[in-house]
């Protein structure tokens, strides 16, 4: 059996697919502890595991996701103020971690750039978790060149003497991929790597969250509304459009992950929760809007739901061209929508067959995906030399 050391961030996108390869190498028998920044999701689901917590930064960073940035300078701004001084921040706690957990392997998130280039300097086999399939891609020569240039930097800085490479971020042992080639397409080139697409990693573990299932009405159709976990506090005016959508579709229940403040004005045909039991969730909804994050479009598509698209920063946009390529999807333009035009969009996503059948043939590839098993199997082998992938 071995000792695995997860590298990962406190955000519900990467904790969750995190924990759900954790699970099945716990159940397995091998060992696992968990380096990461102290915040709520971590210090709420890694209790009863071995944690090194990672500093936090010195200076605290703009607050991202309030930024107007788009594009590369978004990219420019996520490197300057979050990725490069965090990696420089936690770079020595992970070689403590290394020194006092002597792990066998590690599996490192694509966005924790010190953990990566501290797997490097320790010399065991790693894996990257790409918890967003758009990081893969090579964008614009300009960012990926930029982007190269600032991590050979970062690489000369920590390791001294070591030759730098381009993407320190992509472990040269596997590439693990939460998606599947069906949807990701081959519209743009990827970074060389050792990819394993494995599809949706769900940890069956997971508690649901409660939920008032009899609010569902069998005879009227039913949309899933969120922005998820980062986003939901920023689109009060988004939500508060939604809710004067759905007062023009009283045939239809909508479900918005939204603040409490947003249940005052919302229509009788519109639910607002904090929290949903989102996979359970999507197996009762005919449709979803959302942000185009990553697990939600995957863990849709893998329903066979279709989605409306309404990107807003970050990988989002890249993510929402797969959706939108794929024919699983409709495109609806974050912060300009209007609610007759966005209540016409949710009409035709319901009733449009081809999105649909779209999504039902995208659901096949994404159950037929080995998922956290597979993901399991890959960090497996690397504990053995001649079976490493």
């Amino acid at each position: 059996m071995g000792r695995i050391l997860i590298a990962t961030l406190p955000l519900a996108g990467h904790l969750y697919p995190a924990l759900a390869i954790a699970s099945k190498l716990s159940r397995r028998g091998h060992t696992v502890a968990w380096a990461t920044p102290p915040a709520g999701l971590s210090s709420r689901l890694l209790a009863d595991g071995q944690v090194f917590p990672l500093p936090l930064l010195a200076e605290q960073p703009p607050d991202l996701d309030r930024t107007q940035a788009r594009g590369f300078e978004s990219v420019r701004t996520f490197f300057e103020h979050y990725a490069l001084p965090m990696a420089r921040q936690t770079f020595e706690a992970l070689r403590e971690a290394v020194t006092v957990f002597q792990p066998d392997a590690w599996l490192v998130d694509h966005q924790m750039v010190g953990a990566a280039i501290a797997a490097r300097a320790s010399d065991r086999p790693w894996a990257t978790l790409a918890t967003s399939s758009a990081s893969i891609h090579r964008v614009h020569p300009t960012m990926d060149a930029w982007v190269a240039d600032a991590l050979g930097q970062l690489q000369t800085e920590l390791l001294p003497g070591r030759p730098p490479v381009e993407r320190p971020d992509f472990s040269p042992h596997a590439v693990i991929v939460p998606s599947v080639e069906a949807l990701i397409g081959e519209r743009r080139a990827r970074f060389e790597a050792a990819y394993h697409f494995v599809g949706p990693l769900r940890d069956e573990a997971r508690a649901d969250s409660p939920f008032p299932w009899s609010w569902l009405q069998p005879d009227r159709r039913k949309i899933l509304v969120s922005l998820g976990t980062v986003n939901r506090d920023l689109g009060s005016r988004f939500f508060e459009m939604i809710c004067d959508a759905m007062r023009l579709l009283p045939d239809v229940q909508a479900i918005l992950v939204a603040p409490e403040t947003v249940a005052g004005g919302a229509p009788d045909n519109v639910l607002v929760c904090q929290q949903v039991p989102q996979i359970s969730l999507l197996a009762r909804v005919d449709g979803v809007l959302c942000h185009a994050g990553h697990n939600t479009v995957c863990e849709a598509l893998a329903q066979g739901v279709p989605l409306i698209v309404s990107p807003i920063r970050h990988d989002q946009p890249l993510i929402a061209e797969q959706v939108l390529l794929a024919g699983a999807g409709l495109f609806l333009r974050h912060g300009k929508a209007t609610a007759s035009a966005t209540s016409a969009l949710i009409r035709q996503l319901l009733e449009d067959p081809g999105p649909r059948s779209r999504a039902a043939e995208l659901s096949v590839a994404m159950r037929s995906a080995s998922g956290a098993d597979g993901a399991a199997d890959v960090i497996e082998r690397l504990l053995t030399p001649g079976e490493r992938p």
